[in-house]
């Protein structure tokens, strides 16, 4: 410590009055600051932590732990009954949860058919009489397809076809016929089977082959509905170069979907084999009508 005239001088020392026990007993240093206080009582609280851990760890020694007294009531602290949803809305509670995670039997859909489910197909060939096949194919005979099980699904067919013979000076009316039956296991698989042809025929729907490298290229008429007709039906027409016309037809009643042909070409001068300039197509309208009529009796015979 400096002493003597070059000893700084002392700090002034502060009133009596200054001092919480009125100067009785003066602290040797300064005064504590504010932030010091707040850290030493962090410290006790950590201290007291601290013990109360160590007197649990030293639980069945041979002194008892220190006792330390809590407050009463214990604080609460209100908890959510259910997990916080992203979108910031409650969330359902664990019982709603629960029962949304099984499905009831009730969610289950049932088949909106109003047809009965087939568990074999019949002789094709049997299920449109012979009023409506001489009227709309004339002459025409019947005769087995060549469909065969398979891809899931038990298949027949048949198709009425005439046997023309070429007439000089007269126009030839030349129509055929062809049915397919699908039966599948389910509703749900001819479901599937019936949206993928109708989406083959929706997508050709109005439209036009432009390749040059097909000698006779077609032009597809638009999508129809054929109300009334099994549980779905719809058809489409067809014309290409050649002259020749017709309808398809599909339609799907319970687990049974039915694919239907109708051809027709009117060949001026009697030609069977007549093509382009010597054809006339036969008009839509006939065509559907006769799609539409064949359609029906099938459905007609194979719920009866």
């Amino acid at each position: 410590m400096i002493q003597g005239p070059d000893a700084p001088p002392a700090p002034p020392v502060p009133p009596p009055n200054y001092w919480p026990d009125a100067g009785t007993q003066q602290p040797s240093g300064p005064k504590t600051p504010g932030w010091a206080k707040a850290v030493l009582a962090g410290a006790a609280v950590v201290t007291l932590v601290g013990g109360l851990a160590v007197g649990l760890r030293n639980v069945g020694g041979s002194e008892p732990p220190p006792t330390v007294a809590l407050p009463k009531p214990l604080p609460t602290l209100d908890l959510p009954t259910g997990e916080p949803s992203l979108s910031g809305l409650p969330s359902a509670s664990a019982s709603e949860s629960e029962s949304a995670a099984v499905p009831s039997e009730s969610a289950t859909p049932s088949s909106t058919s109003t047809f009965p489910a087939l568990k074999a197909v019949p002789e094709v060939c049997d299920l449109l009489p012979e009023s409506l096949t001489s009227r709309l194919a004339p002459g025409s005979a019947s005769e087995p397809g060549v469909q065969k099980d398979g891809y899931g699904a038990l298949r027949k067919g048949c198709q009425w076809s005439q046997h023309p013979r070429t007439t000089k000076g007269s126009t030839l009316k030349w129509r055929s016929i062809s049915v397919a039956v699908n039966v599948y296991p389910s509703a749900a698989d001819a479901r599937e089977d019936y949206d993928f042809g109708f989406d083959s025929m929706k997508d050709m729907g109005g439209t036009k082959e432009d390749n040059p490298g097909l000698q006779y290229l077609s032009t597809y008429g638009q999508v129809k509905d054929l109300t009334g007709v099994g549980d779905e039906a719809h058809a489409m027409y067809t014309q290409n170069q050649k002259g020749t016309t017709n309808v398809w037809v599909t339609l799907i009643m319970n687990n049974t979907t039915v694919e239907i042909r109708f051809f027709a070409t009117d060949n001026l001068n009697g030609e069977i084999n007549a093509q382009g300039k010597d054809t006339r197509p036969v008009p839509e309208a006939e065509l559907m009508q006769g799609g539409q009529q064949i359609a029906e009796q099938v459905v007609k015979a194979l719920t009866s």
